[in-house]
């Protein structure tokens, strides 16, 4: 009876309320690995892309600047060359069949021959001043004067500046016996050069008693872009003058 009043005693059991989404919740953290991105490690794309933008403009500046030095070496270049052809570039041109150095032909019309210059003549530099104002075509108080002292009387021909109250240009026209200071006037009969630092050599004919051109003298004239200088021998004997106006 004993055996038959003893009961077994009910299983205590707990419980545990697992929801279901915790339970996805876990699965999913059990496989999904741990990674660890630092501060470091995110940067790192970032700092690579600044160098090699770094490096690019490094390079852009360098090809720059090598070929603004090329440019500048060759503005150097073409600036030497200019000027050695500048200096270089002398060229005659004659307008007569004859040469320059032929004795003159005394004519009222003669040959007229130009040399060409691209650089300032040394007698545009370096000349003689005259102001003598008893040799302008104007002057007719005395006729006694001649060309027979300096500086036409060196033994070589001289470069003479006209000024003012000379005048400033030989004349280019006969002048009459009995001006100018003398009794046989002198005036230029070739052709004036117009380019600038052009030479022209020609003739200055002698005016007497009714010949415009009894005798003459070869000559050269120089344009100095404001002024002309001439190269002027001494005439053959007094009583012989240049005339300006």
């Amino acid at each position: 009876m004993a055996r038959s009043q003893q009961r077994q005693q009910p299983m205590s059991i707990s419980t545990v309320d697992l929801d279901v989404d915790d339970i996805t919740t876990l699965h999913r953290e059990e496989h999904i690995p741990s990674h660890n991105f630092g501060d470091e490690t995110l940067s790192e794309p970032d700092n690579t892309r600044s160098r090699r933008l770094l490096i690019l403009f490094i390079v852009v500046f360098i090809i720059i600047i090598l070929i603004s030095l090329a440019g500048f070496i060759m503005a150097i270049c073409a600036l030497v060359l200019s000027k050695s052809e500048s200096t270089n570039s002398i060229s005659t041109t004659t307008v007569a069949s004859t040469s320059a150095t032929t004795p003159p032909q005394c004519s009222p019309s003669p040959a007229t021959y130009f040399q060409y210059t691209t650089v300032t003549p040394p007698q545009c530099l370096s000349y003689t001043l005259n102001t003598d104002a008893t040799r302008n075509i104007g002057y007719t108080s005395s006729i006694n004067y001649c060309d027979d002292v300096a500086p036409f009387s060196n033994t070589t021909s001289v470069w003479i500046r006209f000024q003012e109250p000379a005048g400033t240009l030989l004349a280019s026209s006969p002048v009459s016996p009995n001006y100018c200071g003398t009794v046989v006037t002198g005036w230029y009969a070739g052709q004036y050069p117009s380019p600038v630092f052009t030479t022209a050599t020609s003739i200055v004919c002698f005016y007497y008693a009714t010949n415009t051109c009894s005798s003459c003298a070869t000559i050269s004239v120089t344009n100095c872009l404001n002024f002309y200088v001439y190269l002027l021998p001494e005439p053959q004997s007094c009583n012989y003058r240049y005339c300006t106006l």
